[in-house]
């Protein structure tokens, strides 16, 4: 994500100061169905530098996509136990995100990157139309509201970030000076309100239990299973008095007061031979001890699953590891020389050598810049080789157009 310099074997600039090795965040929502297909049973997000708001947003998101190919395709089902739900609208476009790209999942295509910068830019909130250096116009059909962050491209092609401080109608006093042209299309990369909802809101996985309400010789029996077959009953032993009236309603409401227990009650029956009066104190009672002993069950049913080793003995494919096998501590080596491997080299951060190639990937600042031989049919004015400088960073470029492939390699002076 660092901004680097293009030059050439000359020493010319081609691009400088862009944060030419910065891509967009991938997104692939749409093609769900086709990886399940495909044989993949799992399925992971990013999140590991991301605040709790990121990671509701995203998981809400994603299981909304995957709970309409579950009730559509019934060949698919859920590997866990539980339905979740939430309490606001999933929209990935209001959390951290440098726009959104495929990558090459269906060929090379041109818009992958984002050079200029790797901030966040959210969503498009809307064009100014009037300016100052303490406030801004903006026209937009969206709702801003005091507290909102913006990112726009200022005069000199940086991007900056500004925070309203108050929102008047659509106009936006900042909370530090900042000018920003007319007709500059300005972003929103933190939605105050959107955030404020995260907050207070939250989502939760129940388990759907069943009950059953029946008599026994010298009173009543009140059973519960969940979805995973896990069963528990309790009885009590009461007076039978024939109620003055239909008791079922009051039954139904009494035992699906779960409340911040994992399950919901999705059935309730009432099997009794008479409608016999059950105070509602003691379907409480009965609720709350069905419920303990429910919990108590699923602890003992659990049994945490063990990853079984098929061979423990098997032979690493080499007997000499490089640098690009990463080995930098003593137990991944130890790891290794157990599974047969002879000769491991250090890895890079640990002895930096020459024409270490530390990279390898698809996207190509050749095709970026449109000097593709393959897709582009042109030549770039420039002599290679490329190489991306970055203070006292250099690093050659190599283009390999068989493998449609670029190669990084650490220049060591």
């Amino acid at each position: 994500r660092l901004p680097y310099t293009l030059v050439d074997d000359r020493g010319e600039i081609i691009v400088n100061g862009k944060h030419l090795l910065s891509l967009k965040d991938l997104n692939r929502a749409n093609e769900l169905e086709a990886m399940m297909q495909a044989g993949i049973s799992s399925f992971k997000i990013e999140g590991r530098l991301k605040d709790v708001s990121y990671v509701k947003n995203i998981t809400a998101f994603y299981r909304k996509k995957m709970d309409v190919i579950f009730m559509q395709n019934p060949a698919y089902y859920r590997a866990s136990a539980g339905d979740s739900s939430h309490t606001f609208r999933p929209q990935p476009e209001k959390s951290f995100n440098r726009k959104f790209t495929p990558y090459y999942l269906h060929g090379r295509v041109p818009d992958t990157t984002s050079f200029d910068t790797p901030k966040s830019l959210g969503e498009p909130i809307g064009v100014v139309k009037e300016t100052n250096y303490q406030w801004f116009t903006l026209e937009t059909k969206k709702a801003i509201r005091n507290g909102d962050g913006f990112i726009f491209e200022n005069s000199n092609g940086v991007w900056e970030g500004v925070r309203a401080n108050r929102v008047e109608g659509n106009r936006v006093y900042l909370l530090k000076k900042a000018f920003i042209r007319t007709q500059t299309i300005v972003y929103r990369n933190y939605d105050k309100a959107f955030e404020d909802t995260l907050a207070k809101c939250s989502a939760g996985r129940k388990l759907a239990v069943k009950f059953e309400l029946r008599d026994t010789h010298f009173g009543i029996m009140l059973s519960v299973t969940d979805e995973t077959n896990s069963r528990a009953t309790v009885t009590r032993a009461t007076t039978k008095e024939l109620a003055d009236k239909d008791q079922q309603e009051n039954i139904r409401m009494q035992l699906s007061k779960l409340g911040n227990t994992p399950f919901r009650a999705n059935e309730i029956s009432v099997n009794l031979c008479q409608m016999w009066f059950i105070p509602s104190s003691i379907l409480t009672e009965m609720r709350r001890s069905l419920i303990e002993a429910l919990l108590l069950v699923k602890r003992i049913r659990y049994r945490q699953p063990k990853a079984k080793h098929i061979n423990p003995d098997a032979i690493f494919p080499a007997q000499y590891l490089d640098y690009t096998a990463n080995v930098s501590n003593a137990k991944a080596e130890a790891f290794y020389h157990s599974h047969g491997v002879d000769s491991i080299e250090k890895a890079y951060e640990l002895q930096p050598k020459q024409q270490a190639t530390l990279m390898f990937t698809k996207h190509c600042l050749r095709y970026s810049m449109g000097w593709c031989p393959l897709h582009h049919n042109r030549q770039s004015p420039y002599k290679e080789p490329f190489y991306l400088v970055y203070q006292r960073t250099k690093l050659r470029l190599h283009f390999d157009c068989k493998a449609c492939q670029m190669t990084i390699v650490a220049v060591v002076e």
